[in-house]
């Protein structure tokens, strides 16, 4: 295996972390602390400005390197709010998990982790404030009941973020990238559980750098009365990506393209079958003030079906312009997104959203 993705799996165990502090390291032991504080000023039509957190967090990583060659390490992150002080779970998990990994067998993990979805389907979730709302990774069945929280990710209850009680292989052979992951029995919301869940992703990278990758994932769900009520007897979801991206020093772009079954959720109605379409780009420009970035990108989202077989309109689109400055540990960032969605019945609305971010790394 090539220790450029044994330093890539370990980068997804934390994966959004810019940085860390190395408190400890003898050359067998390691500690590292890292996370961000980061907020938001959120500005949409009709609605007042609204400061918000950017998604704070907390991360400890511990590792051990054996002399037989294998490392074993050992991850837990938190979330907590900031800014919103008065929500009732101040601090909440987003993971926890342990691992082996090795230069020729491979990196195995298990608990809490960065699903092996996105390894291909967040080559799109970069922007730096919004996005990642179109390729599935964050959507699941609370959605049709409301209770989307991009903090508790319904995601990780389908094992497509930070997948719930799963083991997990990545391996690396040549320029090919496999990974693969079984989800155990688990309670997956307040009407539902899961049953099992498995996944895989298959990427290349070729030395120009451009990589191709595609996923599969899907969830059973136990059958339980009410949950069949709610989601007219159907006890899986599915979702299978394709993805190309190209990065070298100045540009980076990114293309992911999916199609999803009873997944993900259009105007608060969970679609049996839907397309999504992400798009991201990001040039640097060292030239105008090193750590300057411009950024773009587009996350579509279009209802196929309705669980009762009746075609829909139901689509959401969302066009982002914006621009990053970045300057040791510190990230500043500033999008406008046209949104324009479109309802079951037709009813289309358009929205202009203005955001500004500040996240200090540690």
């Amino acid at each position: 295996m090539q220790k450029k993705l044994l330093a890539a799996v370990v980068a997804s165990l934390v994966a959004g972390q810019a940085m860390a502090l190395e408190v400890y390291n003898d050359d067998v032991n390691s500690l590292e602390i890292g996370g961000k504080i980061g907020v938001k000023t959120v500005k949409s039509n009709g609605s007042d400005a609204e400061m918000k957190d950017a998604s704070p967090r907390i991360n400890f990583k511990y590792a051990h390197k054996f002399a037989s060659g294998w490392t074993g390490s050992a991850v837990a992150e938190w979330g907590f709010y900031a800014v919103d002080g008065d929500n009732e779970d101040q601090f909440f998990n987003r993971l926890g998990n342990v691992g082996l990994s090795h230069d020729t067998y491979g990196a195995f993990t298990a608990g809490k982790a960065w699903s092996v979805t996105y390894d291909v389907s967040g080559w799109t979730d970069a922007f730096a404030i919004g996005g990642g709302a179109a390729s599935g990774i964050y959507s699941g069945r609370a959605e049709a009941m409301g209770k989307a929280d991009m903090n508790h990710d319904n995601g990780d209850q389908d094992g497509t973020a930070r997948a719930d009680d799963v083991i997990q292989y990545r391996n690396s052979f040549g320029g090919l990238n496999v990974g693969v992951q079984y989800q155990l029995k688990g309670k997956a919301g307040d009407n539902y559980n899961r049953d099992s869940g498995y996944g895989v992703a298959l990427s290349y990278d070729l030395p120009m750098g451009l990589s191709l990758g595609a996923t599969y994932n899907e969830t059973k769900y136990a059958e339980d009365l009410s949950s069949l009520a709610i989601y007219n007897n159907t006890d899986k979801s599915t979702s299978a990506t394709a993805g190309a991206k190209f990065e070298n020093e100045a540009l980076y772009l990114a293309a992911v393209y999916g199609q999803f079954e009873n997944k993900v959720a259009i105007d608060n109605t969970m679609a049996k079958k839907a397309t999504g379409v992400e798009l991201y780009g990001k040039l640097a420009l060292p030239q105008v003030v090193d750590g300057f970035y411009l950024q773009s990108g587009l996350n579509q989202l279009s209802a196929d079906d309705t669980f009762t077989g009746v075609k829909t309109d139901a689509e959401f689109t969302d066009y982002m312009v914006g621009a990053i400055y970045e300057t040791g540990p510190m990230q500043f960032a500033f999008e406008y997104t046209r949104g324009e969605k479109v309802s079951q019945g037709g009813k289309k609305d358009l929205d202009d959203t203005y955001a500004v971010q500040a996240i200090y790394y540690f």
